[in-house]
């Protein structure tokens, strides 16, 4: 069992150069936008590339085989997350994202180029399969790894709205992906759209994978990392010390992680295609909506992540499952009744409250264990949790759609994991103590006078 070590937090180790926060900041925000603009492109370009690799006469079969491959390609999320957590522990978070950057750029430009069933028949489909688990592979350390590196640069009383570049990132991936399937819609015909145009979104990924990988070379590790390297304090076996010693926590975070994986994969992905099939509004509509919502999306997650480095973690979060519990079902029955105007103001109320949520959850997990296993801590319950609640979600919601005939089956599937994740949330507490991290930066501050 490796020891603590003296320094544990960024504040008291040395602070990164104006251009080396720069530098940090953006890479790891792109390394981020680009894992969640292919994911997000996949959802809502799903109902053509349900008629490339699932040909079938009912649609909304095809829709459901191509969002199975989106579920089962989060089976190895959990796997992901075991392999990048332990070894990310051990070499750290600067290593881990390199690595992840390269797999998800191969995966990527894979589906790209990968022939339709009418080219190679069932291979296709099982190649793009293929190609999407060594992608979400990857993606379960790319997301933690680039939370972690970033909570351990930043000071405390700072600490959420510097790991909130992760879901800012991660949303402005979704608005790409949005934007990117609206000019596709709009500007392309439906042929073309399903012969060449939807391959375009994972090609430019591709390309931007290049790019970071070249660029991540000068991002310089954690202070906290190069501390616990300097007192050989790293875990030599970080999984088996998270599991000893931390398991009662990781499972409340696996329960807490519902309502965020509920909330991407419901309130920011499948909704595209809920408000196509199921609304009656055209391509071109459904993609609109999302992106409007979006853009107003990413100031929302920085203005959440004030929050809580102002008042607290678990408040932001308690806020945003219990508004989904009481709000959900209204918000269904209120798309099922309005018009394109309607429908977004009810997306945009959607997605502001989920910002709550999305603002905190990636630094309340960091505050949650120690140094030495933080990297496991964050990526095992985020990635169990995405792949049980999230990767499945758009799956079930078709599914209850289809045997319930209810449109407004899928809030029941929202309220219900919210649910979870709120008793979980009761149940672990919080971490982070405003007042301590103000007083900690003005010590720091008067450090740093007395030092120059």
């Amino acid at each position: 069992m490796s020891s603590t070590p003296s320094h544990a937090t960024a504040a008291a180790a040395t602070r990164l150069e104006r251009g080396q926060v720069r530098l940090t900041l953006s890479t790891v925000g792109l390394g981020t936008f680009i894992e969640w603009f292919e994911y997000a492109s996949y959802a809502y370009l799903a109902t053509t590339i349900a008629q490339v690799f699932f040909p079938s006469t009912d649609p909304g079969i095809a829709l459901m085989q191509t969002f199975g491959v989106f579920a089962l390609s989060f089976l190895v999320r959990p796997i992901g997350g075991l392999f990048w957590g332990h070894f990310g522990d051990k070499i750290g978070p600067k290593r881990t994202l390199t690595l992840t950057i390269v797999g998800m750029g191969l995966a990527t430009f894979t589906i790209g180029v990968l022939p339709g069933y009418a080219t190679i028949g069932l291979a296709a489909p099982i190649l793009l399969l293929a190609a999407r688990m060594l992608q979400s592979f990857c993606a379960a350390g790319e997301y933690s790894g680039a939370a972690v590196l970033l909570a351990e640069h930043a000071p405390a009383h700072k600490r959420a709205r510097w790991v909130s570049t992760v879901p800012i990132a991660t949303s402005a991936g979704f608005l790409g992906a949005s934007v990117m399937a609206s000019l596709l819609n709009g500007l392309l015909p439906e042929e073309a759209v399903q012969e060449w145009g939807w391959r375009i979104p994972f090609l430019a990924a591709a390309v931007l994978t290049i790019v970071v990988r070249w660029i991540r070379r000068r991002v310089s590790d954690s202070p906290v990392r190069e501390q616990m390297e300097k007192e050989e304090a790293v875990a030599t076996a970080p999984l088996f010390e998270l599991i000893r010693n931390h398991w009662p926590s990781m499972l409340r975070m696996l329960f807490i992680m519902a309502v965020n994986a509920s909330g991407y994969y419901l309130v920011l992905t499948y909704m595209a295609t809920y408000i196509e099939v199921e609304l009656g509004l055209t391509a071109f509509q459904s993609s609109l909506i999302l992106s409007l919502a979006l853009v107003l999306y990413l100031p929302l997650i920085f203005v959440g992540a004030w929050l809580s480095d102002t008042f607290g973690r678990r408040r932001l979060l308690l806020i945003n499952a219990i508004g989904f519990i009481l709000l959900s079902y209204p918000a269904f029955v209120l798309l099922g009744q309005s018009g394109f105007l309607g429908v977004l103001l009810i997306q945009i109320s959607l997605v502001a409250l989920f910002s709550l949520n999305d603002s905190t959850f990636a630094v309340y997990f960091v505050e949650a264990v120690p140094p030495q296993v933080r990297l496991s801590g964050f990526a095992i319950p985020f990635n169990f949790g995405n792949a049980i609640f999230g990767g499945t979600a758009p799956f079930i919601a078709t599914w209850l759609i289809s045997v319930t005939d209810n449109s407004y089956s899928p809030a029941f599937l929202i309220m219900g994991l919210s649910l979870l994740g709120l008793v979980a949330l009761i149940l672990q507490g919080d971490s982070y103590d405003p007042k301590a991290a103000r007083e900690q930066a003005a010590r720091e501050e008067q450090e740093q006078l007395a030092a120059s």
